[in-house]
């Protein structure tokens, strides 16, 4: 490797903020923060938190340089006195840089405890900047705690993480917190081309903002994919919108277009040319169901739908098709199966015999008593579809609404007591809710009935169906037997084999 390869600095170190007028989207935090340096009042302990590359860990390295340096100016470090320039070619013991992933254990933050007592060493103030502070164990965090209660007045922790979900209240409660917000789009695109122009990147304006939009609120991610692209050119020539997308593995809004006609218009063979042109081209089938959704999303946002319910059944469906890809290693047959099946969903249903309904009073075999009555009469309109707020219906609202945002709420917080209640079949018999399971469902129903299982369903019916319900679990050789997975993908098989006229020659 020559010299100038092995000293070669990547665009997103070159270009990081070395002042806090220099960082792109976080005014409220800098601003509050130039505050205090001016004022005096820099707090013992700060939690930066946000999405990965929007600014966290530079801002922290800022500030210490900001409480250290010798000549601030409204705030700002001045990058040239002795402290500063110690700091800056990372020559100082006093300010140290933490990995909270491999640094995690108790050992570690009772060696830092042991290290804050003593004075700095050629600093005024010592600063410990802990990343990914979240990922320390239970032990450490109690142990950092004592340290956080009484700070010596020398020291200062800022504390940079991407889940603040997961650090203790005890430390929250002991820290100034800041939110870290994703860097707005048009704010990234003007600052890579900045950058661009400094490095004389020829590249489109299109092409900028595609990065931008392709970055999702992240400066460096943006960085890193303007310094791949100038990479990815060829010599002399300029980086449009086309040959970022071969780069990026991805597709214009002309296919995704294309694409939607041809599930809205139920063109299967279209559809599925377009997969294949996809696949041969090596395009990320994941990030393009993405981009489907996105472009669905601002259709309906636009108010441009000419059927938003149609869009957001759409939307749903390429979310479910997302998810069950992420999970699989055939990634095209997935992506086929589930096209097609959704396209069969969305297919107007063509007028045919009615069913034949049984007696309004039955005494031979009656599958519904007057007291034991599903949660949606026979008879009643189909409620709306509810939207996907957590609270819970109006009283006036029907049951099943009520049942089904009640799912939507546990699905969040116990997903697997969530697959357990969508085996079964909920019926309301007086004051009494029956969750009644086919027979082949056993373990369906002993794991519901499990205490503390039982305990927070009985919880969540009360809030979401009323307080004079109890709940019961039940079988019964009447309830709905819904398909196995397996059952299911070879129903999904034979309607692939109807659509090329084929056959299944093994089964696994």
């Amino acid at each position: 490797m020559s010299d100038n390869a092995s000293s070669y600095i990547s665009l997103y170190r070159r270009y990081r903020p070395q002042r806090f007028a220099d960082v792109v989207g976080q005014e409220e935090v800098i601003r509050t923060l130039r505050n205090a340096v001016v004022a005096g009042q820099v707090a013992h302990a700060y939690l930066f938190s946000g999405e990965r590359g929007i600014g966290k860990t530079t801002v922290a390295r800022i500030l210490a340089r900001a409480v250290n340096c010798l000549h601030p100016e409204g705030g700002e470090p001045c990058n040239e006195c002795a402290n500063c320039k110690t700091i800056l070619a990372n020559r100082t013991l006093d300010i140290l840089e933490i990995d909270g992933a491999s640094n995690r254990g108790i050992d570690h933050i009772r060696r830092l405890r042991e290290e804050v007592a003593f004075a700095p060493t050629d600093l005024k103030t010592k600063v410990y900047i802990i990343d990914e502070v979240h990922m320390l164990t239970n032990e450490a965090f109690n142990a950092l705690l004592k340290t956080l209660e009484e700070p010596p007045p020398h020291v200062v922790f800022i504390f940079a993480t991407t889940e603040p979900h997961k650090v203790p209240r005890t430390i929250l409660s002991r820290c100034q917190a800041f939110d870290f917000r994703k860097i707005p789009q048009e704010k990234i695109a003007a600052h890579l081309r900045r950058i661009a122009e400094a490095e004389e990147i020829p590249i489109e304006a299109d092409a900028l903002d595609l990065i931008a939009r392709k970055a999702n609120g992240g400066m460096r991610d943006a960085i890193v994919m303007l310094e791949q692209a100038g990479s990815f050119r060829h010599e002399g020539g300029r980086i449009t919108t086309a040959s970022l997308l071969d780069m990026l593995g991805l597709v214009g809004r002309e296919e995704h277009a294309a694409f939607l006609a041809a599930v809205e218009s139920g063109n299967r063979k279209q559809a599925l040319e377009l997969i294949d042109s996809l696949v041969s081209r090596g395009k990320d089938l994941e990030v393009f169901l993405g981009d489907l959704i996105e472009t669905l999303r601002d259709r309906i946002a636009a108010g441009e739908s000419k059927d938003e319910g149609r869009d957001i059944a759409l939307v749903r469906g390429i979310l479910e098709i997302k998810q069950e890809l992420y999970r699989s290693l055939d990634r095209r047959i997935v992506l086929e199966i589930g096209i097609l099946s959704l396209m069969q969903e969305l297919s107007p249903k063509e007028p045919g015999p009615k069913p034949m309904e049984e007696p309004a009073e039955s005494n031979s075999n009656p599958k519904v008593t007057p007291t034991e009555a599903p949660l949606l009469a026979a008879d009643e309109p189909a409620p709306p579809s509810p939207g996907r707020s957590d609270a819970p219906p109006p009283d006036g609202a029907p049951l099943e609404a009520r049942w089904e945002a009640m799912l939507r709420k546990i699905e969040q917080e116990r997903i697997a007591i969530a697959a357990f209640l969508t085996e079964g079949t909920p019926r309301i018999d007086g004051d009494k809710l029956r969750i009644a399971f086919h027979p082949e469902y056993t373990f369906h129903k002993e794991s519901l009935e499990k205490s503390e299982n039982m305990h927070y369903l009985a919880g969540m019916v009360h809030r979401y169906l009323g307080d004079r319900f109890a709940v019961e679990v039940e079988f019964d050789d009447n309830a709905a037997r819904k398909p196995s997975p397996r059952e299911a993908l070879r129903e999904k098989a034979r309607l692939l084999c109807e659509v090329f006229d084929g056959k299944v020659v093994k089964e696994d």
